[in-house]
């Protein structure tokens, strides 16, 4: 096993560039986000870890030397310029963003799909994917202004869910919407106060939702293109949600509704 003491190294070079998002490569912060990319099959090429942490976490090194991960130990000091993080888990890895395309997001079946626009805070971002994949949505389209899915901050937000379901990007938000509606499912804008109240919404048939960013929501191009607009009934003095909690929201009513009608999940296949 090869051991890196210097910050002037190929491999740290690469982990530093993955971590600027500049190459179709993943930064992976942490052992959950690791087991859980090793769990999807998603090819890690290189795996460094510390020596106290490499000790710790012999079978995890060895599972990943058994396909084909290239494992290194490196010291404290090259760790903390490889990891992104300011207290460094100890382990870190690069895979390959995964090929996902639009037709990937939306033919899982049964079609549940959260579309999000301008969505721009990655750790809001990753929520959303977390919330998604828990509550059985079968894709996800980050569209317009919204960050990077698989940055490194989007993905410790979601928690390794980004590896469970398809989740595209960049798209454009009024192509996602075409495409939706030529795949068949039905369009339902996120709105504040506008269309139908969510309980009053048939979330059973296939679905795209489109949610948008903190900062505006959703444009009225966007609202105006989608089949269906419909809010969150807030009793509260609160007149909005942030991107996460509404299609939290969102999902889980989609689930419930799914639920009652006899499907025990909203799984995709």
């Amino acid at each position: 096993m090869d051991r890196i003491s210097s910050r002037r190294n190929d491999i740290v070079t690469a982990f530093r560039t993955a971590a600027d998002g500049q190459q179709e490569q993943l930064l992976l912060d942490g052992k959950h986000l690791v087991e859980e990319a090793l769990r999807a099959d998603l090819s890690i090429k290189t795996l460094a870890m510390t020596a106290s942490r490499l000790a710790d976490n012999t079978l995890l090194a060895e599972s990943l030397v058994e396909v084909g991960t290239k494992v290194i130990s490196v010291t404290e000091s090259v760790m903390d310029v490889i990891s992104p993080v300011v207290t460094p888990s100890g382990i870190v890895a690069l895979a390959e963003r995964p090929p996902v395309t639009v037709d990937d997001v939306l033919r899982r079946t049964p079609q549940f799909v959260v579309g999000l626009v301008d969505v721009q805070n990655p750790g809001n971002l990753g929520a959303v994917i977390r919330t998604a994949e828990a509550g059985g949505a079968t894709g996800i389209a980050a569209t317009g202004k919204s960050a990077d899915p698989y940055g490194w901050k989007a993905l410790r937000g979601a928690m390794g869910g980004t590896f469970h379901i398809p989740v595209t990007w960049p798209t454009a938000s009024l192509s996602i919407i075409a495409d939706a509606r030529a795949s068949g499912l039905k369009v339902v804008a996120a709105t504040v106060g506008g269309g139908k109240s969510l309980y009053e919404i048939d979330l059973t048939v296939p679905t795209l939702v489109m949610v948008g960013g903190e900062s505006s929501g959703l444009s009225q191009e966007i609202v105006s293109a989608t089949d269906q607009a419909l809010f969150i009934p807030m009793p509260g003095s609160a007149d909005s949600l942030n991107a996460a909690t509404a299609a939290a929201l969102i999902i889980y009513e989609a689930f419930r509704q799914r639920y009652l009608a006899g499907a025990s999940s909203l799984e995709g296949n």
